[in-house]
This record gives C-alpha cells, sequence and structure tokens, in this order.
C-alpha cells in the first residue's frame, strides 16, 4: 500500500512539473549564425510549449528543422542542460562559391550555390559581387531554395572550381565563368586571358597548364614582338602534354 502510494504521488508530482512548465526551455544559445539573426534561428526552431520540455528535445529532429527553414544552415550541434533548462546550438553555415545563370527565359535568373550545389537564395544579378565565379547552366528545370543542384554541368563546374581551389587558389579572383554544357569541351572564362577550354577527363591536367601560362604569358607573335596579355583568341589546354593558343 505504501509503494503505490508513493508511485501515486511521483506521478502526481511529475504531473504538476509538466503542467507549471517546470522543464521547459528556459535559455538558447547559439553561435556561428553570420546569415540570420538569433530571433530568426529561434523562430525557426517553432519550440511550442507542447515541444519544448529540455528533457524531449530531440537533437536531430531540431537540425532537420533548421536545415529546414534555413538554406544557409549547413549543421547544427545541439546540446542541452537540464539542470539550466537550456539549450546550445553550435550552427556550420554553407558558403556561397557560385552565382548559378540560368538560361534567360526562366521564372529565376540566378541563383547562389555552395561548393556542394545546394541552392542558398534565388537573386537579381546586381545583388552579387563581381568578385564570385558565375556557373553557365543551361538546364531549365529550377532547383529550390535548400535544394541540391543535380544537374550534370553544374556539378561538373562545381568540381572544376573544387580543383582550382585546391590546386591554384591563387587564381580565383580572374576566374569569372564556367560552361560546363559540353563536357569534352569545359569553358573557363579568365579576366586575364583568352577563353581556356579543359575536358572533362583531364581537368587537373589542364588547370595546372592555365597557371603555368599565366605565370608566362609572354608569348611569342612570329614578328619578333611579345605581348604580355593575349586576350584574343583561345588556349586549348584539353591535352595531356601541351596547351595550345589560337586566334579566333
Amino acid at each position: 500500500m505504501i509503494g503505490i502510494t508513493c508511485v501515486v504521488g511521483l506521478l502526481f508530482i511529475h504531473y504538476l512539473t509538466l503542467k507549471a512548465g517546470f522543464f521547459h526551455v528556459k535559455q538558447i544559445s547559439i553561435s556561428g549564425n553570420e546569415h540570420y539573426t538569433q530571433k530568426e534561428v529561434i523562430a525557426a526552431l517553432n519550440l511550442n510549449p507542447r515541444q519544448s520540455d529540455v528533457r524531449t528535445i530531440s537533437g536531430a529532429a531540431i537540425e532537420q528543422r533548421l536545415k529546414q527553414k534555413l538554406s544557409y544552415v549547413k549543421q547544427a550541434h545541439i546540446s542541452k542542460s537540464i539542470l539550466r533548462r537550456s539549450l546550445t546550438l553550435e550552427i556550420t553555415e554553407r558558403e556561397p562559391v557560385a552565382l548559378l545563370k540560368y538560361p534567360e527565359d526562366s521564372r529565376v535568373r540566378f541563383a547562389l550555390v555552395d561548393l556542394e550545389g545546394y541552392v542558398l537564395e534565388h537573386i537579381e544579378l546586381l545583388a552579387i559581387s563581381n568578385s564570385i565565379v558565375t556557373v553557365i547552366n543551361n538546364e531549365r528545370q529550377l532547383s529550390n531554395v535548400g535544394d541540391r543542384e543535380d544537374a550534370g554541368s553544374v556539378q561538373l563546374a562545381l568540381n572544376v572550381l573544387k580543383s582550382v581551389l585546391s590546386l591554384v587558389p591563387e587564381v580565383v579572383p580572374t576566374l569569372q565563368t564556367i560552361d560546363a554544357n559540353q563536357s569534352d569541351k569545359i569553358i573557363l572564362q579568365f579576366s586575364n586571358l583568352p577563353i581556356v577550354w579543359i575536358s572533362s577527363d583531364s581537368i587537373d591536367t589542364g588547370i595546372y597548364h592555365i597557371n603555368l601560362f599565366m605565370k608566362n604569358q609572354t608569348i611569342p607573335t612570329g614578328k619578333g614582338q611579345h605581348t604580355s596579355n593575349p586576350l584574343d583568341g583561345y588556349l586549348d589546354a584539353r591535352f595531356k602534354d601541351a596547351i595550345y593558343w589560337g586566334g579566333r
């Protein structure tokens, strides 16, 4: 009888603590949020009174909720303290690396994407600095904000950008556009070079040759003269052991 009374008493105390919201989250600390204010992150959590019991909050569920509502959120590590009734969120955000350009008759013309191809936001061209690389996408199917752009040409272009960032990051400021709609003739446009062609089966080799060309831009013209900035014509870097400079 005493045991039953104790159990009933404990259940009653538990009921009272729930009723009074004793374990509801009292404090939320957030770090790593660059694109969103603390209020925006907290609003995205959508912790109504029934979901804010610190004991039962799921870190995985919170992370998923943030990813769905805030496109820049890549990861969110959540830790909680029952005694302090607090949540601590450490957010890792995606970095925009390219401006995705859709066909002219598309409903959306431009999108910011990260290196994996996740669409961070749809934007107007005028809102973006000229320093970011533009990826030409001829596909007419638009990807929603927060989704990954899986078009083969876009992923190939981003692979080229990854190689440039890895092998010769110093040339990134001069790289303007990447058009990978033809895998055997990927077109790169630099601010200080002619149009460059590389191939999907020799991306690293092509980038290596381009870098060598940039380091020595003094090219004989055949008339005893030299040019240090050959912006005309094209550079064909699709071959293993050579790079060709041709005129238009």
